[in-house]
């Protein structure tokens, strides 16, 4: 389900970028995510789910409030100036990113097959874009 509300983002941003600049568009839908997140949390809360708001969970969530919206801008600009597919294809590597970020910084493990798969990936996406 994810993936697919994922590719159908790229449509429906293209089709808000025709007519709409890029804030703009990053302006509405916020708005629409303010409420939609209102929504989900007043019924997690009427469910029962305890919320902590330890200083940890703050603090990272505020700074992905940071990070989303300014590289959802950067996406916008991008797929108001180039390609939809390609501008997806490209945004789509960040797991390079975060595995690279999570061995330097989280230790996680790296295997074979991750690095493998990356260069695949790396490969994938040069063959995509040509």
């Amino acid at each position: 389900m994810v993936t697919l509300i994922w590719g159908l983002n790229g449509i429906i941003d293209r089709q808000a970028l025709s007519t709409g600049h890029p804030i703009e568009v990053n302006f509405v839908t916020t708005l629409t995510m303010i409420i939609v997140v209102m929504i989900y949390f007043t019924t997690a809360k009427l469910s029962g789910i305890p919320f902590h708001f330890y200083k940890n969970t703050v603090v990272f969530a505020i700074l992905n409030g940071i990070l989303i919206p300014t590289a959802y801008v950067i996406f916008l600009f991008a797929l108001s100036r180039a390609g939809l597919t390609a501008v997806v294809a490209i945004t789509s590597t960040y797991p390079i990113i975060t595995f690279i970020l999570a061995v330097m910084l989280l230790n996680e493990p790296v295997s074979v097959n991750k690095v493998l798969g990356i260069i695949l990936v790396v490969a994938g996406l040069l063959i995509f874009i040509k």
